[in-house]
């Protein structure tokens, strides 16, 4: 587990990678523009939060990988809600995202799949380190 957690946390930076491209790549810009001024700022701040919870995620992984490896109380329960989030993220993409339309394009394909993949591995290291 020692190697999973320090790719796990490690990991979690590269979404800010993804993250930045977001806006341009599904057109954010003309999308976000029909909304009201309230609405627009409200996406913003949103996606603000979930790429500080990436890096909240990523840090605490890296800071605390010692305690985490240990399985000391705290950290498990850190671990299991992490994992408990990336779980979900994985059910809402095959439940209410698999019917939308998402981007044409190999480029998205291939996101969408090398995403879903990591976070099934976020859910299942942070799950394993919960219940260990």
């Amino acid at each position: 587990m020692d190697l999973a957690v320090w790719l796990a946390g490690a990991a979690h930076f590269t979404l800010l990678a993804v993250s930045v491209q977001v806006p341009a790549r599904l057109g954010w810009r003309t999308d976000l523009a029909k909304l009201t001024d309230f609405n627009r700022r409200f996406v913003w701040v949103a996606g603000g939060y979930v790429v500080f919870t990436y890096v909240a995620f990523g840090l605490l992984t890296l800071v605390l990988h010692d305690e985490l490896v240990r399985g000391d109380r705290a950290a498990a329960a850190l671990a299991a809600f992490i994992g408990l989030y990336w779980l979900a993220r994985v059910v809402v993409d095959a439940t209410a995202f698999r019917r939308a339309p998402w981007p044409s394009g190999w480029v998205f394909r291939l996101g969408h799949v090398a995403l879903t993949a990591l976070f099934t591995y976020f859910a299942v290291v942070y799950l394993i380190l919960a219940l260990r």
